[in-house]
């Protein structure tokens, strides 16, 4: 399931950034039939690995916006090139966007 890690539904539900996710990952496990798993599992590993690859990103709109004391219209900084609807939309899907 992934590249030079081994993964665990403990180690899953702790690499996961909110305790909302971890309780619909866990909810999601424990009600998903044995068959469907490795999938399930699968998603949900995925979903980590891209939170850890967006996190540098997330850091570099922090530090903005930390500088500016409010969300960029448009920045492009290095590394960082967002919009505030970007911003506004990640932040606005449940937990399930950037953090």
């Amino acid at each position: 399931m992934s590249t030079g890690r081994q993964w665990t539904v403990d180690g899953i539900s702790d690499a996961l950034p909110h305790p909302e996710l971890r309780a619909t990952f866990l909810r999601e496990v424990s009600f998903t039939d044995v068959d469907a798993l490795p999938g399930l599992l699968r998603h949900w590993v995925g979903f980590v690995q891209e939170f850890e690859a967006e996190r540098p990103r997330v850091e570099g709109l922090r530090s903005l916006v930390d500088a500016d004391g409010r969300l960029p219209t448009t920045r492009t900084a290095g590394f960082v090139e967002v919009s505030a609807d970007e911003l506004r939309g990640a932040a606005g899907r449940g937990g399930r966007g950037l953090a």
